[in-house]
């Protein structure tokens, strides 16, 4: 991956990621074959690039975190699941499966998916788990998930809770968690990262990644999201995906990324 800059803290980390690479956008082979027999398939694995992303992520959040001090929660949708596996096996924890953070949990739109979970997966999913709304989805905003996400676990100094979900609910934890507007939140491209830092407890988050992404070196075809047409369309002007990491030495995407850090406020503080 690129050399995204290191956080070191004091205080509790929250990290939001939103899931890699989805299969079903995918134009490689693997990824068309999954498409041709799952044409009705919302529960869309990730595909090779997002699971390339899921291993950069992981390497990239343990090198900041104390793994004896990280919970670990994600949207029990597949694509989810398979994106924090990578984090869950490194850091030998186990996954709550939660579906207040589940695909469109901001507007109530989605069920979480009917499936069962894969063999492969269990060993790295917390059986003891409890949902933070009791397994409903939220009934109005992820103000409520943030309040009761913050009412379970306090606070605790070094700890690090890492969340992996889809776009709309990365952008609204995010805002509520640092009392701020979702417009204020950047888009949320796969394996997009907000790093959220509370100093102490009783305190508002503060914003140190924005919906980062050079802790990345691929990006795929799933386009970034936000809510906002304002903010479509500043980063459908600067387009997607970036360039390529070698295209004109590396300066076409270092120019890239500069601009898509910068798109919105507030910047990280």
């Amino acid at each position: 991956s690129r050399s995204a800059p290191k956080v070191s803290f004091k205080g509790q980390k929250v990290y939001l990621i939103r899931h890699g690479d989805r299969m079903d956008r995918g134009i490689d082979e693997e990824s068309k074959a999954w498409q041709k027999d799952n044409a009705q398939n919302e529960d869309t694995p990730i595909s090779y690039i997002g699971r390339d992303q899921a291993k950069e992520v992981a390497k990239f959040i343990l090198q900041e975190v104390d793994p004896s001090k990280i919970i670990i929660i994600s949207s029990p949708w597949l694509r989810c699941m398979q994106t924090g596996l990578p984090t869950a096996k490194e850091s030998k924890v186990k996954m709550g499966l939660d579906p207040a953070f589940g695909e469109g949990a901001e507007f109530c739109t989605h069920d979480a998916p009917d499936h069962a979970i894969e063999e492969s997966f269990k060993v790295n999913v917390d059986p003891e788990y409890k949902t933070l709304l009791d397994g409903k989805k939220p009934e109005t905003s992820m103000k409520n998930v943030a309040t009761a996400l913050e009412e379970r676990y306090g606070f605790e100094d070094g700890r690090a809770i890492v969340i992996f979900s889809h776009a709309d609910p990365c952008i609204y934890m995010a805002a509520a968690l640092t009392q701020k507007a979702s417009t204020e939140i950047n888009c949320c491209s796969p394996c997009a990262m907000w790093t959220l830092v509370q100093s102490k407890a009783g305190e508002p988050y503060s914003i140190v990644r924005n919906g980062r992404i050079d802790h990345l070196s691929l990006y795929g075809e799933t386009k970034p999201w936000h809510h906002n047409q304002d903010c479509v369309k500043m980063w459908k002007e600067l387009g997607w995906p970036p360039p390529e990491k070698d295209e004109d030495d590396g300066n076409a995407l270092k120019s890239y990324l500069e601009k898509y850090h910068k798109l919105f406020i507030p910047k990280e503080e």
